[in-house]
């Protein structure tokens, strides 16, 4: 085999995947989720705000599952589920929410899961059962994925959703795959930086105080078609930093100037 591929085990890439529910209601749903990843060998599971936890239909629905969600880590916010991990994948049932290049199918993207795995943390997000990921936090996903569906009844339940991307992951497993050899920046090191540089084009001028988030997606597209490394993510703070550090200077010198005798 060559040096410049390597096999993929479910020992080393599946425990470095993370399936991560925001906002869930139905305790039997996360029941139900929790059953699919442990058929299909996955096992980390994050919850953010789950409105219903370990319930009575949460283990019923889980059957052989329930050590999982037993293991299971329930978070107040995405921000702090996200913490840690590399590359996030988002899915969606709607198509026209993102341009239509940047929306993967699960067979689409599981080369891609497979690759960042090996060696980096994923994880995939799920939304609430009735409206899905908002907009924003699927900005902040580097990859967004949906599912195709008959267009007469488009609708998958989220359990339905997760085994499918998971035994797409599961049947490719032995996939010859080319590692990602550097170490990627963490999201939460990820968001620091465009939550910097929105502050400072906010300050420049660039960006209206009412709505930055409509540019700064374009920005986060952009950025986040690259695999930023922990270098990468601070050599672009040192630049917004000293950025906001000329203009701010700028800006004063001129009136200490007209102050002066």
């Amino acid at each position: 085999m060559s040096g410049l591929f390597r096999q993929v085990k479910s020992t080393d890439t599946f425990q470095n995947i993370a399936v991560v529910l925001v906002d869930i209601y139905n305790g039997g749903n996360i029941g139900s989720v929790a059953r699919a990843m442990k058929n299909m060998g996955l096992s980390r599971l994050k919850l953010v705000n789950p409105f219903r936890y370990m319930d009575e239909e949460c283990r019923a629905m889980a059957r052989g599952a329930v050590d999982l969600l037993s293991a299971s880590r329930v978070f107040l916010s995405l921000d702090e589920a996200l913490a840690g991990e590399n590359v996030v994948i988002g899915t969606t049932s709607g198509r026209d929410r993102r341009e239509e290049s940047t929306v993967k199918t699960p067979r689409d993207i599981i080369p891609s899961i497979l690759r960042y795995a090996s060696s980096q943390r994923v994880a995939l997000v799920f939304g609430p059962e009735r409206r899905g990921l908002s907009d924003a936090q699927l900005a902040r996903c580097q990859y967004v994925v949906s599912i195709p569906t008959d267009k007469e009844f488009p609708v998958l339940n989220l359990a339905q959703s997760v085994m499918i991307i998971a035994y797409e992951i599961f049947t490719s497993n032995n996939t010859e795959i080319r590692p990602v050899v550097s170490q990627l920046a963490s999201d939460d090191k990820r968001e620091q930086m465009f939550r910097q540089m929105e502050q400072v084009l906010v300050e420049v001028g660039f960006l209206s105080t009412r709505n930055p988030s409509h540019i700064m997606r374009a920005f986060r597209r952009v950025l986040e078609r690259s695999s930023l490394t922990p270098r990468d993510v601070q050599i672009f703070r040192g630049a917004m930093s000293q950025l906001l550090w000329y203009v701010r200077k700028g800006w004063e010198f001129p009136t200490e100037k007209i102050r002066k005798p």
